[in-house]
């Protein structure tokens, strides 16, 4: 896998990626905004064999801004948000794909605590996860227009060999 930094051509080809349901919350649409998040320097995008598989985020940009609520982001660690192509979901391509973008943010940022949060009906993602060893530390309540969505915070402890 080749992960690289974001370019708009990138970007705009994420955002047409559209999610079926229930997963649809993925979806990040064409709103500009989505396209200046996904521009700010914090993502990066992941091609395997010359085809665009997904991305990775990393600080506040992997944050879900309803956490801040509840202190789910207070204590200091660097917080991994992901995106996989929706074609590529649900095909034993998970783990592979966290893997790597663990490796990149050991690299790129150094040995530390990851954190995520994922929305906690994503039982296939949970179960990646925990397999990438991530563990359940909390969750918390986001509600707007479209309705009200649990997310689960979960860590994976560095650990040295």
């Amino acid at each position: 896998m080749l992960i690289q930094q974001m370019t708009e051509e990138t970007a705009k080809r994420i955002q047409t990626w559209q999610y079926e349901e229930p997963y649809s919350l993925y979806s990040l649409k064409g709103d500009p905004d989505v396209f200046f998040e996904l521009m700010n320097g914090s993502y990066v995008s992941v091609t395997e064999n010359d085809e665009l598989i997904g991305y990775f985020c990393f600080g506040e940009s992997a944050q879900v801004p309803a956490g801040h609520n509840v202190n789910a982001y207070s204590n200091p660690m660097l917080d991994l948000g992901l995106g996989i192509h929706p074609m590529d979901t649900g095909k034993g391509k998970g783990l592979d794909f966290v893997q790597a973008g663990l490796n990149y943010a050991y690299e790129t940022y150094g040995p530390q605590n990851v954190r995520l949060s994922v929305a906690s009906f994503n039982k296939r993602a949970k179960k990646v996860y925990e397999r990438a060893g991530f563990s359940y530390v909390q969750s918390f309540t986001k509600t707007n227009p479209s309705g009200t969505t649990i997310f689960d915070v979960m860590v994976k402890r560095y650990e040295i060999d």
